[in-house]
């Protein structure tokens, strides 16, 4: 008896790719718009968490979303010092599993950027970041920060001037003042945005210490740069 021909075997074969690619695009399509969803209600709740941080100091005007795990809030805000201010939040892009894995692995927090635009630019450029290393001594290592030993040292400044301007002392002064506030990177630019500031996302959480006072915060930091000259 001979066997099926190779025919056969390829129309019965192919229904079943078919189907089977059928079913990983629905996985795919499910996953994406499901996180997508995941995305908008944990959005809702940032939002919530920035307007407990304004409370008193300014409100919110929208949201735009610019990806799926990126949206933009313009703010109206009572001081003058910011001009056009608006908050960027990067959240975790669970929608795409390989970006999410590459965030999980280098341990990148959802971050949050201040931005802004003053009535005079700033006479500088300026970027600022905060970094920090942990090494391990003993193979006993404790992870709990409770026997940890910390040690503080002066900033380090690398400058192309060789005299500092008087906006830039009152800034570094202001930023050596509230060291508890985890800046990511604080930048000043002569082109817009004059000011951003990167924080962690949880620095406005209601479980954070002086969550209300953020703003407060970056009023200080930007006030020096801000002023007329």
């Amino acid at each position: 008896m001979s066997g099926p021909s190779p025919s056969l075997l390829i129309h019965s074969v192919i229904p079943t790719i078919a189907v089977y690619v059928v079913c990983a695009a629905i996985l795919v399509l499910a996953w994406y718009f499901g996180f997508v969803a995941y995305n908008r209600r944990q959005a809702r709740q940032i939002m919530r968490w920035l307007e407990t941080a304004l409370a008193g100091q300014g409100q919110i005007l929208g949201i735009q979303w610019l990806r799926p795990s990126l949206f933009q809030a313009p703010l109206r805000l009572r001081t003058s010092v910011f001009q056009h201010p608006a908050v960027l939040v990067r959240i975790t892009p669970r929608e795409l599993p390989f970006s999410w894995l590459a965030k999980w692995w280098r341990r990148e927090p959802d971050t949050l950027i201040f931005e802004a635009d003053f009535d005079f630019p700033p006479g500088f450029s300026l970027e600022v970041r905060n970094h920090r290393w942990c090494g391990r001594t003993t193979r006993r290592f404790s992870s709990s920060p409770e026997h940890w030993e910390f040690e503080q040292t002066t900033p380090i400044v690398l400058t192309s001037r060789r005299h500092w301007e008087r906006e830039v002392s009152s800034m570094m002064n202001a930023l050596l003042g509230c060291r508890e506030r985890d800046f990511l990177r604080l930048a000043f630019s002569k082109r817009p945005p004059h000011f951003s500031a990167t924080m962690p996302l949880e620095s406005i959480s209601p479980d954070a210490d002086s969550s209300g006072n953020v703003f407060e915060m970056l009023r200080e930091l930007a006030g020096g740069a801000s002023a007329p000259r």
